[in-house]
């Protein structure tokens, strides 16, 4: 399977699936998922379907930047 570059987060749709999570983060299927079992991160479960608000996760991939930085 290829794997698609997102370049432009404002482009991608205001709520995103979890095939745009695994391709904005650049990690696995398993790990996109597991990631939704994580304290704090922005997940809305509708039914079985699971998506992400885009500005939260643009959030949160802040939130963890900055604590990276802080190591």
């Amino acid at each position: 399977m290829s794997v698609a570059t997102i370049t432009d987060l404002d482009a991608l749709p205001a709520v995103l699936t979890m095939r745009h999570v695994q391709q904005i983060l650049g990690v696995s299927r398993v790990t996109a998922y597991e990631l939704t079992h994580r304290h704090g991160f922005p997940v809305i479960r509708l039914g079985r379907s699971i998506r992400v608000p885009r500005a939260a996760l643009i959030r949160w991939m802040d939130q963890q930047a900055g604590a990276q930085e802080g190591l």
